[in-house]
């Protein structure tokens, strides 16, 4: 069926119609890696659609658009069809380049907005309710309804708020937090949060801050889920040549090592606050009592500063022959790369909520995470004991959780000491994965979320 078609079954459709608002970042039906403001919050909103579509309803997803695609170079325009209950519009709006989220102005959204009133005029295509995505979006949304009279209920989804984000970056330099812009996006988050029929949180962190610092708990939870068809547990791996085959081709240097060996797994963007550099430090104190480790560690090599400190820090400890360089993973192949996996390992500093961890749960793997990962630390490793062990920085306390194990942020040693414990110990490994699968699914499927918010907010199922 071609666009014209899905656009004609979409229009005519009696289905409810939901407007999905994610202002910032390059939002298609792919996800792909490296880009700027292109991530969790593009894949949260993809799974979402996808779950109301399922649930009987029929989504627009706008994304500002007027500027070249950064990878194929198309323009971002008009409107992209996965089906015919699902599209992406794209609004123009602040001229014809990328514009990063922190410089997102009223004046470029309102243009947005316009662009957005002409064509809702054109199509006359009631919305019986609107999702919002991070305070660019929120404020989209307002503007919008209120200039059209929209009777349409208005969910907000902040994803993180200004006030977290400046608690977390306390202390670094100056020249790192003015681009941030943090005072005039929490003058915004606070004016969209009092107009917002509801407002929806993804993490306990953010429900804190929201209650305390913007006088609005929120009255939904509504956190990164599990697509159990696409991401689900794996007993058998003797059917996982496929995965084999793939991180052969993304690294050929390494990527043939990996069928065999006892696989350590990370897969977040490749960022400083993922703190990658401690994956592979704990993995080179690893592999020195065990040389069958092989650690499979996602990195975009056109990371143009952090790619290069990486591969020099592998090589400074002599593990790069043991270091797979992941690139992005089909999604069909997500669930065999943590089938052939031992240990999930996550040290970042910067979650919303913990969505690889939260999949390799759901994939039935032991995790080691951070103590800033929410979906770890509120979920995971709720119930558990605390073991003190001595560091040269001092004493430091790795929790045991049930279903995960939980180390200091930015403790490289403790993070050792966990990994080379737990691979040393099966029994331990089994059972923490096993309560890990059951916190996590079914409650954080994305199918019960949805359905839990739409009776939330009076709509039908």
């Amino acid at each position: 069926m071609d666009g014209k078609d899905l656009q004609r079954e979409f229009l005519q459709s009696k289905r409810p119609h939901i407007l999905m608002v994610t202002n910032h970042g390059t939002h298609t039906w792919e996800i792909r890696s490296g880009l700027t403001d292109t991530g969790g919050q593009n894949q949260y909103v993809r799974s979402l659609s996808d779950a109301l579509v399922r649930l009987g309803y029929r989504v627009t997803t706008y994304n500002r658009g007027g500027y070249p695609d950064p990878v194929s170079g198309r323009p971002q325009t008009g409107s992209r069809y996965k089906d015919a209950h699902s599209r992406i519009v794209y609004l123009e709006g602040g001229g014809s380049g990328f514009i990063r989220k922190e410089d997102l102005t009223r004046e470029i959204i309102s243009e947005e907005v316009d662009f957005a009133q002409h064509l809702m005029a054109a199509e006359l295509i009631p919305v019986d309710l609107i999702i919002s995505h991070y305070w660019d979006g929120a404020l989209l949304a307002q503007i919008l309804r209120e200039k059209l009279s929209l009777k349409a209920k208005h969910i907000w989804v902040p994803h993180s708020v200004g006030t977290l984000k400046r608690e977390n970056f306390k202390g670094k330099p100056a020249e790192v937090v003015a681009p941030l812009r943090f005072d005039e996006r929490i003058a915004f988050e606070r004016e969209v949060i009092a107009k917002a029929d509801a407002v929806a949180s993804t993490s306990g962190d953010i429900t804190m801050h929201l209650a305390k610092n913007y006088d609005r708990p929120p009255e939904l939870f509504l956190p990164p889920c599990i697509d159990t068809d696409m991401i689900r547990p794996i007993d058998d791996i003797s059917g996982c040549s496929g995965i084999y085959d793939f991180l052969r081709d993304t690294d050929p240097k390494t990527g043939s090592k990996a069928r065999g060996r006892r696989c350590i797994l990370e897969m977040s963007r490749t960022d400083r606050t993922k703190r990658k550099d401690i994956v592979l430090k704990a993995f080179a104190a690893a592999l020195k009592g065990d040389p069958n480790l092989m650690l499979l560690l996602r990195i975009n090599q056109k990371a143009k500063e952090i790619y290069p400190e990486l591969d020099a820090l592998a090589n400074s400890l002599g593990i790069r022959e043991d270091v797979v360089y992941v690139g992005m993973v089909p999604d069909d192949l997500m669930s065999q790369l943590y089938a052939i996996s031992t240990v999930y390992l996550s040290p970042s500093e910067m979650e919303g909520f913990g969505m690889s961890v939260q999949e390799a749960a759901a994939c039935r793997k032991p995790t080691i995470s951070s103590s800033l990962i929410p979906f770890a630390v509120e979920f995971l490793a709720k119930e558990g004991e605390d073991e003190t062990i001595t560091t040269s920085e001092g004493s430091v306390k790795v929790r045991w959780g049930k279903g995960g194990v939980i180390v200091p942020a930015g403790n490289t040693e403790g993070f050792a000491y966990a990994l080379k414990a737990l691979l040393n110990d099966k029994d331990r490994r089994d059972k923490i994965a096993r309560t890990a699968y059951d916190i996590t699914i079914p409650h954080f499927t994305w199918d019960n979320m949805t359905r839990k918010l739409l009776t939330n907010v009076g709509m039908k199922l």
